[in-house]
Parts: C-alpha cells; sequence; structure tokens
C-alpha cells in the first residue's frame, strides 16, 4: 500500500535518476545501473506497487473509493489536496480494456451498494465485508502461493 505522498516523493527521485542517466556512458544497462546508485541509493527500486489500469480502491479515512482509472495515481491528484484524511491506494485489479474496467467497476458498485455514501457515486463505508474483500483479492493476485 502506497499513499500519495511516498508516490510523489518517489515521482521526484525517478525524475531525477532520468536527468542523471544521461550523464552516463552509451551502455544503456550500465548507465541505469550507476544512475539508480546514484539518485536511489539505499532507497531501493524506485517501482510502486499497482503501477497499471484497473479498477481501484483507494483509502480515506473511514472510506473507501472504488473507480477505474488508466493510471490509478494520476487519478488520485485532483481529490487529494482537499482531503482531510490523505489517501492511501490499498489495491488496483488489473483490467487494461477501459470497457471492462467500466463493466468490473460497476459489478463492484451493485456487489457493495448498501455501503455507499448518501449523495456519493464512488465512496463506500470501510466496512469489514469491503475491506475483507480488498485483502482476499490483493493476497491472491499480488501474493500468489509458490505451491
Amino acid at each position: 500500500m502506497t499513499t500519495y505522498d511516498e508516490y510523489q516523493d518517489r515521482q521526484r527521485l525517478v525524475g531525477r535518476y532520468r536527468r542523471v542517466i544521461n550523464k552516463y556512458g552509451s551502455d544503456p544497462k550500465e548507465a541505469m545501473i550507476e544512475a539508480s546508485q546514484e539518485v536511489f541509493g539505499d532507497f531501493g527500486d524506485p517501482g510502486l506497487p499497482h503501477r497499471y489500469a484497473g479498477v481501484y480502491f483507494i483509502a480515506s479515512g473511514p472510506y473507501i473509493k472504488i473507480g477505474q482509472a488508466l493510471d490509478p495515481y494520476k487519478r488520485m491528484q485532483p481529490f487529494h489536496g482537499a482531503n482531510p484524511h490523505g489517501l492511501e491506494l490499498l489495491h488496483v485489479i488489473a483490467v487494461d480494456s477501459e470497457p471492462e474496467r467500466r463493466q468490473r467497476e460497476k459489478e463492484l458498485h451493485r456487489r457493495f451498494n448498501r455501503l455507499l455514501l448518501p449523495r456519493q457515486r464512488e465512496w463506500f463505508e470501510g466496512d469489514p465485508e469491503l475491506t475483507g474483500f480488498i485483502a482476499s483479492k490483493c493476497a491472491r493476485e499480488c501474493y500468489p502461493s509458490s505451491t
């Protein structure tokens, strides 16, 4: 799970990495290694979990937003600033096709309709039924068993 602030910090590092990589030699692999060590050092790989299109679950305090986007982190930007609780991307169900993402989003909205907040379209109460669903999806998709 990655907060939006962590995402922004890593985006800054990735931007610096891209600038630094250009000053290294012509061997792209060597340049990537050198730039990575210089920029990231002990911070490790700049990769983020859930960096793909799909249906996302974002937590804000006791509430959870179910939506779909090509880039869930960019989708968080419009409602991040005015949010007093902060935001945390809990999980993304990877779905490349926009029609399929919209369909899956609708299915999830129907499934958890009883938890929908009044006068809201995508924000739900963080009920154990919903959080349990997210945890089980993430457990199966993020950490597949090795058996």
